[in-house]
């Protein structure tokens, strides 16, 4: 009995000590079956995330498809409204070509053959002046299809030209200052008392909404004065300050 007695007793530490262990491993498999769906969360937020990045390499690819194929309609056109307005001031037959990094050059016809040619420097302000009218124009075409959105009207946006008629004769003179009024609705052009005279006052003279004269006042007792005369009237160019400052007055031209 004593030998069986102390069987029992073994036999119950045992049970405790496999209950323990049961206990222990019953903790573990939770641990393990936790950590298992949290890796199968993660795989399926990864595949989640693999769809989302190649729908979004996908719509990147199909944007810089559109893109592109905007980008080279806009060239397109843009290359065909400088050649318009080229053809309209210049009497050449050279035809204006935008290559695709828009680059702007000169080409003629020679035995069937384009060839290019080197601009003089009337040609080259007459190209510069035909690509920004190209571009005013092409912005005031997109303004008007996004009448529907509330924003500012880009093609109400100025032009400021300074001696846009400096290295020109007189029949590209006449023919720019015909042309560029009609660039935007709004041109600023600076000009010098020579170069506002004869065929561009008379071809401009009826655009012209506001006139200004810049008089520029010297500190020099010795400065050489000097006026234009505008509408009947005399107004100073250069003149002697009468403070002894440098500065200049922009003084408003009155209308007839």
């Amino acid at each position: 009995m004593d030998e069986v007695e102390q069987k029992i007793r073994e036999l119950t530490l045992d049970q405790g000590a496999n209950q323990q262990q049961i206990k222990e491993w019953e903790a573990q498999m939770g641990e393990l079956g936790r950590q298992i769906e949290k890796h199968r969360m993660s795989e399926s937020r990864q595949g989640q995330v693999q769809r989302r990045i190649a729908a979004t390499e996908d719509a990147i690819a199909r944007l810089k498809q559109v893109q592109e194929g905007l980008g080279q309609l806009f060239r397109v056109q843009l290359e065909k409204r400088v050649q318009e307005i080229f053809s309209q001031i210049s009497f050449t037959p050279y035809v204006p070509k935008l290559n695709e990094k828009y680059e702007l050059t000169l080409e003629e016809t020679m035995a069937g053959q384009p060839a290019s040619v080197a601009a003089s420097t009337g040609e080259n302000q007459i190209l510069s002046l035909s690509f920004i009218g190209a571009i005013i124009d092409r912005i005031r075409e997109w303004s008007k299809g996004k009448s529907g959105i509330l924003m500012p009207d880009s093609s109400t946006f100025p032009i400021v030209m300074d001696s846009p008629f400096g290295s020109l004769d007189e029949i590209y003179r006449r023919q720019v200052a015909r042309a560029i009024p009609v660039l935007a609705n709004q041109l600023v052009v600076l000009v010098t008392k020579t170069q506002w005279r004869g065929e561009v006052a008379e071809e401009m003279a009826d655009c012209v909404g506001h006139q200004y004269v810049l008089t520029y006042n010297s500190p020099k007792p010795d400065c050489q004065v000097d006026a234009i005369a505008l509408g009947g009237k005399q107004y100073p160019l250069v003149r002697l300050s009468p403070n002894k400052f440098e500065y200049t007055e922009i003084i408003e031209v009155e209308r007839a």
